[in-house]
C-alpha cells in the first residue's frame, strides 16, 4: 500500500462537494468538519491506491500509458459499478462517433430514399464495451446467443440500481419544501471532476505516480469512483451510528440530556426532540473498517506458513 504524503500548507484541499456528497445519501445538511476531513482523506487515499495499482497494471501491458481498462480491472469483482462504467464507456464511443459522422449529416439529410437514411442514421449507436477479462468474450463466435443474454442480464442489473436510487431519491424528497429540494437537486450534482479535472489531479497527487497526462475517461472514472466511496462511507456510518444509539437508548446521560431538551422544546411550536445528529470521526472510522474487512473477507490465503502477512489496502 502507497503512504500518501501528510497534509501540510502546500497540500491542495480536495475539490468542493464532499459535502454535498454527504447529504445527499443522509448526512444532515452541514456535517462536522473534522468528519468531513477524515472522509476526504480516506478517498484521497484510495484514490493514490488505485492510480498506483493502474499504473502497474499498464506497465505490466507493457505500455506507459494508462487506459480506462487498467482502472475498471481493478474493481471488476464489483458487477454493479463495472455495469455502470460500461454503459458510460458506451454513450461515450457512440458520442466520439457521432461527432466523427457530423460532417456527413447534410448528405444523409439530402438522400431522397428515407431508408438509406434510416440505415445510415441507425449505424451510429450503441457498441457493448467489452473487456479482457471477461471469459465469454473469447468465445464470442460459438456464444453469441449466452453473450446477448449476459448483455440482458448486465444491463438489467444496471436498471434495477438505477431505480432503487431513485426510490431512495423520491422518499428522501417527498416532504421536502421547494427551497430544500432545490437544494438537494443541487447537491446530487455534487463531483470531483467536473469543471476541475486539473484540482482534482493536484489534490490525489497523480502526477506523483503517473508521468503522463491522463485521458478524459481516466478522471471522469476516477470521479465516479470517488463519488461511490462517500456514498459507501456516508451509508454505512449512518448505520454503524443508528446501532450504536440503539445499543446505548439506555444510557442515563442521554437520558438526562432527553429530559432537559424536552423541558425547552415543551408547546404547539416546539422544536422536535428527534432531530438528526452530524456523524462523527468515530462512526467514520468504524464504517471503514467494516468495509475493509468484508472486503478482506472475500480473499483467500493462500500458501499459509503462519508468518505474519502484510494486508492490502482494500478499494471500497
Amino acid at each position: 500500500m502507497v503512504q500518501p504524503e501528510k497534509h501540510s500548507q502546500l497540500t491542495v484541499s480536495a475539490p468542493a462537494g464532499v459535502c454535498q456528497m454527504m447529504y445527499v445519501h443522509g448526512e444532515v445538511t452541514e456535517p462536522r468538519e473534522d468528519t468531513t476531513v477524515v472522509v476526504e482523506e480516506i478517498v484521497r487515499t484510495q484514490m493514490i491506491e488505485i492510480i498506483v495499482r493502474a499504473v502497474q497494471q499498464a506497465t505490466r501491458r507493457g505500455s506507459r500509458f494508462m487506459v480506462p481498462e487498467d482502472v475498471i480491472f481493478l474493481i471488476r469483482h464489483d458487477r454493479q459499478k463495472v455495469n455502470t462504467l460500461r454503459t458510460y464507456l458506451a454513450f461515450r464511443d457512440a458520442r466520439k462517433r457521432q461527432e466523427g459522422n457530423d460532417e456527413s449529416v447534410t448528405a444523409v439529410a439530402e438522400m431522397e430514399d428515407e431508408g438509406e437514411a434510416e440505415s445510415s442514421s441507425s449505424t451510429v449507436g450503441r457498441r457493448k464495451i467489452k473487456f479482457s477479462w471477461d471469459l465469454i468474450n473469447h468465445y464470442g463466435s460459438v456464444l453469441e446467443d449466452d453473450d446477448e443474454d449476459d448483455d440482458d442480464e448486465d444491463q438489467q442489473l444496471a436498471d434495477d440500481m438505477q431505480h432503487a436510487r431513485l426510490r431512495e431519491a423520491d422518499e428522501v424528497t417527498r416532504k421536502m419544501t421547494k427551497e430544500e429540494y432545490m437544494y438537494y437537486s443541487e447537491c446530487r450534482q455534487a463531483s470531483f471532476v467536473f469543471k476541475k479535472a486539473q484540482r482534482f489531479r493536484k489534490w490525489c497527487e497523480m502526477g506523483r505516480y503517473y508521468e503522463n497526462k491522463p485521458v478524459g475517461e481516466i478522471n471522469e472514472i476516477l470521479g465516479f469512483l470517488g463519488y461511490e466511496m462517500v456514498r459507501k462511507l456516508t451509508e454505512t456510518a449512518l448505520r454503524v451510528k443508528r446501532e450504536w444509539d440503539h445499543t446505548h437508548h439506555d444510557d442515563e446521560r442521554e437520558q438526562r440530556e432527553q429530559r432537559e431538551r424536552d423541558k425547552r422544546n415543551f408547546g404547539l411550536f416546539a422544536k422536535p426532540t428527534n432531530e438528526q445528529t452530524p456523524l462523527h470521526t468515530v462512526h467514520i472510522h468504524e464504517a471503514f473498517r467494516r468495509l475493509q474487512a468484508s472486503a478482506a473477507a472475500g480473499r483467500e490465503i493462500g500458501n499459509f506458513r503462519g508468518d505474519l502477512i502484510r494486508t492490502s489496502l482494500a478499494l471500497i
